[in-house]
């Protein structure tokens, strides 16, 4: 279901209300609630709306998407992003769950597919001006394994054709786990990326296999 807004503050706030309706809904049902978050530059207007709002957040999981091979205080990782921008305010008392835990790439892999939690009751994908999500990008070596449906891994290993850092990512069959999707993209040229990735699935666009999927329910926010 496409949510158009004229202006990013509408966006945002019917954004973020949309979210902790959904968390504050699963923790009534079942006591907790998991929300996994996308990184980059464009997610933090959003997580700081988030973390205002009044929820029980110590019965929050919060989780990483996809995640830059770089320490967690360097200004490129997603974890430094959320701890910043999100696990603040009222949201301070959120339970995180970092994918970087070590110096050595298979071992932080290996670790977050150890991860326990709750579930995820409600991811948020962003998408790049090539079709990707998460770190699922056209052409990375890794990609087949990311998008096999039979796959038992919640994260892999990425290695971005053109992106900067090696990268961990949800596989697709884990995104697919959530009970929600939102998929959170502005500008002309993304929806227009959108609307090809929502004729086929196609490895060239792996924000498709999100788009084209009737088993989870996916919602797209949009602004210009």
């Amino acid at each position: 279901m496409w949510h158009k807004f004229a202006s990013a503050s509408e966006y945002i706030n019917a954004l973020a209300r949309y979210i902790a309706d959904s968390l504050e809904a699963d923790i009534e049902k079942t006591g907790r609630a998991g929300l996994a978050v996308s990184g980059g530059r464009s997610p933090i207007p959003l997580f700081e709306t988030l973390s205002v709002i009044d929820l029980p957040w110590p019965a929050v999981d919060i989780m990483l998407v996809d995640e830059r091979f770089v320490p967690a205080d360097d200004p490129d990782s997603n974890e430094n992003l959320v701890r910043q921008h999100l696990l603040r305010d009222k949201a301070a008392n959120a339970r995180f769950h970092g994918l970087i835990s070590s110096a050595n790439l298979a071992e932080c892999v290996s670790l977050a597919n150890s991860q326990r939690h709750e579930g995820i009751t409600l991811a948020i994908l962003g998408m790049g001006d090539d079709g990707h999500t998460a770190s699922l990008f056209p052409n990375a070596p890794q990609l087949h394994e990311g998008l096999a449906p039979d796959t038992t891994q919640r994260y892999l290993h990425i290695t971005p054709p053109e992106a900067p850092h090696e990268r961990i990512s949800m596989t697709l069959s884990a995104i697919l786990s959530a009970g929600q999707l939102v998929l959170a993209i502005s500008g002309t040229a993304k929806r227009e990326v959108l609307e090809k990735a929502s004729v086929k699935p196609t490895p060239d666009l792996p924000v498709s296999y999100i788009v084209t999927q009737t088993g989870v329910p996916c919602d797209i926010y949009w602004h210009e």
